[in-house]
């Protein structure tokens, strides 16, 4: 077996990160994931950055474990054979926005038309309804408005985004979350769904913390750098030649520096005390800190049991044996030869899951002849017709891509 979703088949129109992130998450769990793109390639074909034998960087990010077929949804032949897929699919997966599926046809209503037991995800800015719908939105407008920008950054500075596109990966995996529960229920009533995700919603429950403090509190949360709502210490502190985290420590940290006065001072002694007394808090330890290297503090921590690690770089984190051990660098055979190396599968399910049978992603249009001759049928004649009006009309489709969610 090569995983829970071995013999679902996913049909997928998405581009940049929240939809292609989200359907690699379910083909990495044996889905058959085919990933419909236009005939010549937009979006995440073409991001600017570094590439691998002109396949770019961006593509190769979030399309492992799928297959590349080429319709142009302009023709009567890319509609019919997307409408082809959908009778035989268990998923259709989309991150268009609301009217963009709409005008291609690919709405709940007509693909489930076209197959009652289809399950039908759809991920977009601010979801298929309210006066929102239509809007663009891209992961830094949800992270906006749903405040997540506001808690983020140092105190009192600008409001800032975290470093990864931390909505779209939420999205995109609430998404697959949502796929699996309704094929779950499918199997229990034999009846399709619609799944409906949204990114700004998505932003606003990773939010579920701050809501609660501000619900229960009627307290404002607000950006505290790497520091913590609620406990102390909770950051991180630079040594004498690089930079390290703390999860909550006390007072075993008091003794590991070797400043045990600080438990029982009234400043410090209890947690709110702490909280209020924070840049004292912070003065005095980060001080201390700065006596040694972050390998001779980290040495002491851990015998201590509490929760340290370096901050590391890229290149740093790569050496984490920790890393091999989990499978979490695969090297991948490519279509156009050697191997390239990708961030691997967090999803471990031994007997289950097997890291051996992921595929590397698809060069455009990579799966043609195998879906359209092989999965549908199709003549040589039909195949050479269809792709050829395909080259031909692939402006609209490119721009509903381009519109994303």
């Amino acid at each position: 077996m090569h995983g829970p979703l071995e013999g679902t088949r996913i049909l997928a129109l998405s581009q940049f990160i929240a939809g292609p992130f989200g359907s690699m998450v379910l083909g990495d769990m044996g889905a058959e994931v085919i990933k419909i793109e236009p005939p010549e390639p937009v979006a995440n074909r073409i991001m600017s950055g570094p590439d691998y034998k002109g396949e770019s960087f961006y593509h190769l990010a979030f399309n492992r474990s799928k297959k590349s077929l080429t319709l142009d949804m302009r023709t009567k032949s890319g509609q019919q054979a997307f409408r082809d897929l959908v009778k035989i699919s268990d998923v259709f997966w989309s991150n268009l926005r609301p009217a963009s599926v709409e005008n291609i046809g690919a709405d709940y209503a007509s693909v489930s038309k076209l197959n009652p037991n289809i399950v039908a995800c759809y991920l977009s800015g601010y979801g298929l309804h309210g006066e929102l719908r239509d809007r663009p939105a891209f992961d830094i407008n949800a992270l906006a408005l749903s405040g997540v920008m506001s808690v983020t950054g140092l105190p009192g500075g600008p409001p800032l985004r975290p470093g990864v596109p931390m909505g779209d990966f939420v999205t995109g995996m609430l998404g697959a979350i949502g796929v699996c529960g309704a094929l779950l229920q499918r199997h229990q009533t034999g009846k399709g769904q619609l799944v409906d995700i949204s990114l700004l919603d998505s932003c606003i429950t990773t939010l579920a913390y701050e809501f609660t403090y501000y619900f229960c509190g009627g307290l404002m949360p607000k950006a505290l750098g790497n520091g913590h709502l609620s406990i102390h210490p909770y950051n991180a502190y630079n040594t004498r030649d690089g930079w390290l985290v703390l999860g909550p420590c006390w007072p075993r940290l008091a003794r590991v520096l070797d400043l045990e006065w600080m438990i029982n001072d009234s400043r410090f002694a209890t947690k709110e005390a702490r909280l209020e007394n924070r840049d004292e808090f912070e003065r005095i330890v980060q001080e201390k800190f700065m006596e040694a290297p972050a390998a001779d503090w980290l040495e002491v921590l851990y015998a201590e049991d509490i929760a340290a690690t370096p901050v590391n770089s890229l290149d740093m984190a790569l050496q984490n044996p920790q890393l091999k051990e989990r499978n979490m660098v695969l090297d991948l055979e490519h279509p156009l030869g050697d191997k390239i190396k990708m961030v691997g599968n967090p999803i471990k399910m031994p007997g289950s899951i097997d890291d051996d049978h992921y595929t590397a992603p698809p060069v455009l249009g990579q799966h043609n002849t195998e879906i359209l001759g092989g999965l549908l049928g199709y003549s040589p004649e039909q195949i050479e017709k269809l792709l050829h009006e395909g080259h031909k009309h692939t402006v609209e489709l490119t721009e509903h891509l381009h519109k994303r969610i």
